[in-house]
């Protein structure tokens, strides 16, 4: 039996019963695919062997200061804060800078992957935190999904794709064989719809058949990029020219065969890598004309949702996916870095938050999938937020979320300093921070109602199955003092103030109950602070370490103690409109209208002071 014969069977195995596909019997064997796995991406550190699947966040370490943001929310109930038709399945996602904004596109069907009518929508956005309403990219008559939409060309023109329609029914990877485009004007308008790929008398006339010249051009460009429509499942638009491995990968019940989901970055050494998922890694050493056989780097625990790479501004490199052993779930999404885009380190989680899936659907997993960043081929580079790195992704397949990784990057908790918020922009990028913002519960930096002159945080949720969180992420040998003040703006309404150990875990809790009093929890502990009244600003200090909590609140002074129960070193401070929640499952909407709550709770945060020692 070849090599490669027994290569495949090694694969096959792994994958059908879920354990990590690369098999200690590879070694043993010999295998040339296996030879050469980890000089291809090779990740070091011990966070994937803390993975704890019990906790939305894996119980891994945050990356600090990422910003958390929701485009999409969808609901069925209040459509014109959503889609416009209250659509429920949202995938497929994908990003570009152009002209100044940011563009995000995603697919959409009624509530299931694949099942028809099917739209192709896209939003754009100046700062990358406030968003046009979705619209149609392509005619929804003739829009299916695609693994990429956007493609900035060498003659500056920004050509954006969809799959096309050509046929009834339950739409399969086999059935996109014709693709079609459109140019996005530089005035941000679309242009006319054609044919770029496998030409079809009942679609739209073939690109050759336009007028404009410059467009022409671009297309033939596009046509001619391997690695840009490669990024379609199994290079279905490459027809001949789609990489060789596609035909000798073992495929597992026809779905999970490499070249699935691909994305590609440029190496130090100008490699080229190519990532699908599962975890499969290629290189090419000629600009993508031939492409190394795949390997699964052994390091590289990834689940079956997808892989995204990039090099990033400041020249280091990332990676972003699911860590899933068992390659069944999809979360936490996580982010390791390296210098040269081979060695990684420090695995960070990106997004933690599990809220509930609300709308059931056909393949609607549980978690944060399928994240892209802007391709190193779908910007002109005019984006004003030049500092950092954008990524986006779909949680649960039916809410569109962006996160914001700043540049450069910061593993490690950054210096605590007095936040007063003067020096901070109003809205969602706040330095220091770690912000989790939903659509209907947003986290900003706001001018005080009555005071403009004062900057604050403020936390407003109007969402009934979700929260707005901010958290400071710190590093403390033995204990911390927190010093802040909060204005309720009602007394009806749950706030929690959190003190976390470094692994997440809670030592303490103040809680504005929403009965109009204050709880100070650590343990079994609880006691009363007293009642409050709205909008008046509320001070306090909290000294907390191992052992027990010191609270300074009305000139009064309360003690807890933790029974022991706290092993960690304080590790975060965190402000959060709701109770800590877990994994989460499918909320239950069949008695209720899932919409605004008709009064948000609305907590204002300043003077923010965290000393360690």
């Amino acid at each position: 039996m070849s090599k490669l014969k027994i290569h495949q069977l090694i694969l096959y195995f792994g994958v059908f019963t879920g354990t990590i596909l690369v098999s200690p019997w590879a070694n043993a064997l010999g295998s040339d695919c296996f030879s050469q796995r980890d000089s291809v991406i090779e990740i070091a550190g011990t966070e994937q062997e803390m993975l704890n699947l019990d906790k939305p966040d894996g119980g891994l370490p945050p990356l600090p200061e990422i910003l958390n943001i929701e485009l999409l929310r969808t609901t069925q109930n209040a459509t014109e804060l959503a889609d416009g038709d209250g659509w429920t399945y949202a995938h497929h996602m994908d990003l570009a800078e152009w002209r100044g904004r940011m563009y995000a596109a995603w697919n959409m069907t009624p509530k299931d992957e694949d099942v028809p009518p099917s739209k192709v929508v896209y939003s754009t956005s100046e700062n990358g935190t406030d968003w046009s309403k979705p619209a149609d990219l392509f005619p929804r008559e003739l829009a299916w999904a695609c693994r990429f939409y956007f493609y900035h060309t060498k003659n500056d023109k920004m050509l954006a794709f969809c799959a096309a329609r050509v046929s009834e029914g339950n739409v399969s990877e086999a059935l996109k064989t014709v693709l079609l485009v459109r140019e996005i004007k530089p005035n941000h308008e679309l242009g006319e719809v054609f044919t770029l790929i496998g030409p079809n008398e009942k679609l739209p006339p073939f690109f050759e058949t336009s007028a404009d010249k410059a467009f022409v051009e671009a297309c033939r460009e596009a046509v001619n990029n391997n690695m840009l429509l490669e990024q379609q499942d199994y290079g279905m638009f490459l027809g001949d020219r789609k990489m060789e491995w596609h035909e000798k990968t073992p495929p597992f019940k026809g779905f999970y065969k490499f070249g699935k989901a691909f994305c590609f970055y440029k190496r130090a050494d100008n490699q080229w890598v190519g990532l699908t998922k599962m975890g499969f890694a290629t290189t090419s050493a000629d600009e993508g004309k031939t492409w190394t056989e795949p390997v699964l780097p052994s390091s590289l625990v990834a689940g079956s949702a997808k892989v995204w790479g990039q090099k990033t501004r400041d020249n280091n490199y990332i990676l972003c996916y699911n860590p899933d052993p068992k390659r069944a779930k999809r979360f936490p999404l996580v982010m390791v870095h390296g210098e040269d885009g081979i060695h990684f380190k420090e695995m960070r989680v990106v997004h933690g938050e599990h809220p509930p899936l609300r709308y059931p659907g056909k393949y609607k997993d549980f978690g944060y999938q399928y994240v892209r960043g802007v391709a190193e081929w779908s910007s002109d580079g005019t984006f004003p937020d030049k500092n950092s790195v954008w990524l986006i992704y779909s949680v649960h397949k039916e809410d569109i979320w962006l996160s914001r990784i700043p540049l450069p990057l910061k593993t490690d908790a950054v210096p605590c300093k007095m936040d007063d918020f003067q020096d901070v922009n109003t809205g969602a990028f706040v330095p220091g921070w770690n912000l989790y913002s939903p659509k209907w519960a947003p986290v900003r930096v706001v001018e005080e109602p009555g005071n403009t002159e004062n900057h604050c945080l403020e936390l407003r949720d109007a969402d009934p199955t979700d929260y707005a969180r901010a958290m400071r992420v710190f590093t403390t040998k033995n204990a911390v003092t927190a010093e802040f003040r909060i204005k309720p703006q009602q007394v009806n309404k749950r706030l929690d103030i959190e003190i976390q150990d470094e692994k997440g875990n809670s030592c303490f809790t103040l809680v504005f109950s929403g009965d109009g009093t204050i709880k100070a929890i650590a343990a079994t502990k609880e006691i009363n602070l007293g009642n409050y009244k709205a909008d008046k600003w509320l001070s306090f200090r909290l000294a907390v370490d191992k052992n027990s909590v010191e609270i300074k609140y009305l000139k009064k002074k309360f003690v807890l103690t933790s029974e022991g129960n706290i092993e960690n070193n304080p590790g975060r401070l965190v402000f959060r409109t709701g109770i800590r929640r877990g994994i989460g499952d499918t909320d239950q909407l069949s008695d209720r209208k899932d919409q605004l709550e008709k009064e948000a709770s609305v907590f204002y945060v300043d003077n923010v002071s965290i000393q360690t020692k």
